[in-house]
C-alpha cells in the first residue's frame, strides 16, 4: 500500500544543496519521499524501543547499513536514538525502496517500514519573455530547469485563473492575456524538491503597432516591385536606342572610256565613276556620336585603259 498523505517535505534554498526531509514512520506502509539531485535527503525511521533491539536498513533488498555489521559508506548514516536515516550527495543511483527492519533481542520484528525514494533535479530561476500579438493580446513565457515542473501565475496577487484574464491553462509555462491587462505578473514554478519564482510587469499593448508594422512592410515590398518594373523598361528603352545598323559599301573605281581621248586634248581626265553592289547588315547595337562619322569608304582608284 502506497501512503502519498504521509509524505512531508521540508524544502530549502533552490539549487544544487538542497535538503529534503520526509516522514516514513507508518509499519507496514510505502511512504513516498523525494530528494533533490546533489542535495541531502532526511528520513524519518522508526526509534529502537530498547538497547537491546537491533535495525537493518535495506535497499533493493540489499542490506545497506546495520547496527551489527560495519560499513564504511560515508553517503548514508542512521541515528539509532533519532531514526533519522541521511543520505549526502544524492543521484540517481540513490532511486529505490528502502526498508527498515527492527528486531528485539530474540529476533521477533518489532518494526517494518517502506520508503520510495525518487531523486529529481530542482528548480532553477525561471525567466520571463512578453510579446504582443495582432489583436492586443499579450503572450507570456516562463522558462526553468528541473524536473517534474508544476506552474502558476498570478497577477497583482491574485491567481491568474479568470477567463476574463487568461486564454488557456493557468498550469501551463506559456499563457496569453485578454487586451488591455496590465499590472505585475508574478510565475511560480515548483516540483517535489523546491520552488522558486519570477516577476514581469506588463504594460497594455498598441493594437495599432503590429497593424502599422504590417502596412509599412506591404509598402516596402510594393516599392521594391514598382522600382524593378521600372528599371527592366528602362534597360529594355535604352537597349532599343543603341540599336543600329552597319553600312558596307563595295569599293569604288573610276574607270575611264576606252577610245574617250578627250582627256588628251584638254589636259583635264574624264572619268566615269561605277560603283558597286552596296548591302545594308544588321550590325551589332552602339551609340551612335553626332560628331563622329562611321560611315568608311574605300580609297577610289583609278584605272587606266
Amino acid at each position: 500500500m502506497l501512503n502519498m498523505g504521509a509524505v512531508l517535505l521540508l524544502l530549502i534554498g533552490v539549487t544544487d544543496g538542497v535538503k529534503t526531509f520526509c516522514n516514513a514512520t507508518q509499519p507496514h506502509i510505502t511512504t513516498q519521499c523525494f530528494g533533490s539531485l546533489g542535495g541531502t535527503v532526511e528520513v524519518q525511521l522508526p526509534t529502537q524501543t530498547s538497547q537491546d533491539d537491533h535495525y537493518t536498513l535495506k535497499k533493493n533488498g540489499v542490506t545497506i547499513l546495520s547496527d551489527r555489521i560495519q560499513t564504511t559508506n560515508i553517503q548514508y548514516s542512521f541515528n539509532f536514538s533519532t531514526g533519522i536515516l541521511t543520505i549526502k550527495d544524492t543521484d540517481r543511483t540513490d532511486n529505490g525502496q528502502y526498508l527498515m527492519e527492527v528486531h528485539n533481542a530474540n529476533g521477533t520484528e518489532l518494526e517494518n517500514t517502506k520508503c520510495n525514494l525518487t531523486i529529481q533535479a530542482p528548480v532553477s530561476s525561471p525567466l520571463l519573455s512578453r510579446e504582443c500579438l495582432s489583436r492586443g493580446q499579450q503572450n507570456v513565457s516562463c522558462s526553468a530547469g528541473g524536473e517534474g515542473l508544476l506552474y502558476s501565475w498570478s497577477l497583482d496577487g491574485l491567481p491568474l485563473n479568470d477567463p476574463r484574464l487568461l486564454s488557456g491553462p493557468s498550469s501551463a509555462s506559456d499563457v496569453t492575456l485578454e487586451p488591455g491587462r496590465s499590472g505585475l505578473l508574478s510565475c511560480s514554478v515548483r516540483n517535489n524538491v523546491s520552488h522558486a519564482a519570477a516577476n514581469i510587469t506588463l504594460s497594455v499593448c498598441d493594437e495599432l503597432v503590429p497593424i502599422i508594422a504590417g502596412s509599412l512592410s506591404a509598402m516596402v515590398l510594393l516599392l521594391i516591385v514598382a522600382l524593378g518594373v521600372y528599371c527592366a523598361k528602362k534597360h529594355k528603352t535604352a537597349k532599343d536606342t543603341m540599336e543600329a545598323e552597319d553600312v558596307t559599301y563595295a569599293d569604288v573605281s573610276v574607270l575611264q572610256r576606252q577610245g574617250q581621248r578627250t582627256g588628251q586634248r584638254t589636259g583635264q581626265g574624264e572619268g566615269e565613276v561605277e560603283y558597286g553592289q552596296v548591302k545594308v547588315n544588321p550590325g551589332p547595337r552602339r551609340t551612335l556620336e553626332t560628331n563622329v562619322d562611321e560611315c568608311v569608304y574605300a580609297q577610289p582608284r583609278r584605272t587606266r585603259p
